[in-house]
């Protein structure tokens, strides 16, 4: 029973927000499209180092260049004191035609700290042992959180917009009900919810973190793909998501067999 209610308490989190040396920074766009970055002065140097780091790979690049040249969509990101070690990302927006138009990531001041449970987040909690020196590794866990939050924005436009929406409105409903009837699982209107959603609200909520986690793997395995520790990092990840995450090991096992280097095993 604890453990539904700390889960729900991570999910109305989420619903709420509803995350190297002279290498290029993307050229920035208008407010209207694009990507707006709004960084308090006290924060600028940080987020620096931590896009720096991003855009020491080619797929944080394009990934970043994908959002920043697109005329038809704005996304912004904010960094606060709010969230401290934590991202999210939410304010989703959809056109008449039910497209993503907009959203906005919020990191928090400290994301270069904290490293998540491997339970949900098997690939970010991984590189607590990444053997860097504590300012480098600091930032690769902060671009890898960034990464996360852009898989969820991709995730989102990939969706149905409508059909997002709707599921978004029942699990917030859903929470409701839960944090209001002692954590009650069986109660007939939780259980008629769960039915709309097609599966449980756990449910959805693990799919989307867990893909928001396959784009952080991503870009760790560009990042370190060259380090003599790529293939014990890549066995570290896979050995979270075989404990924590089986339901969804092909979609990370796709991404470590296709950057799998000769000779390495995970």
């Amino acid at each position: 029973m604890k453990s539904q209610k700390i889960f729900f308490l991570l999910l109305v989190a989420c619903l709420c927000t509803v995350s190297h040396a002279n290498a290029k920074t993307p050229t920035k766009v208008d407010d209207e499209h694009g990507i707006k970055e709004i960084v308090p002065r006290e924060y600028q140097a940080r987020y620096d180092r931590w896009k720096e780091e991003l855009f020491s790979t080619e797929f944080g690049r394009k990934q970043w260049e994908s959002y920043a040249a697109n005329s038809n969509f704005l996304l912004k990101i904010v960094v606060t004191a709010d969230k401290r070690s934590g991202a999210g990302t939410g304010d989703f927006k959809w056109d008449e035609d039910g497209r993503l138009v907009g959203a906005t990531i919020t990191l928090g001041k400290n994301i270069d700290k904290g490293f998540p449970d491997p339970v949900y987040y098997p690939v970010m909690n991984s590189l607590f042992d990444l053997s860097e020196p504590f300012e480098t590794k600091g930032n690769i866990l902060a671009s890898a959180k960034i990464a996360h939050e852009f898989g969820h924005v991709d995730l989102t436009a990939r969706a149905n917009g409508n059909e997002f929406q709707l599921e978004d409105k029942l699990i917030s409903a859903y929470y409701k009900i839960f944090l209001n009837n002692g954590y009650d699982t069986r109660d007939p209107r939780l259980v008629k919810l769960a039915d709309e959603l097609g599966r449980e609200p756990m449910d959805i909520w693990q799919d989307r973190e867990y893909w928001g986690e396959a784009n952080a793997m991503r870009y760790i395995v560009s990042r370190i793909n060259k380090e003599g520790f790529y293939c014990s990092m890549l066995g570290n990840i896979m050995r979270n998501v075989t404990s924590y995450a089986r339901p969804y090991e092909a979609r990370f096992d796709l991404i470590a067999g296709s950057n799998l280097p000769a000779g390495c095993r995970y």
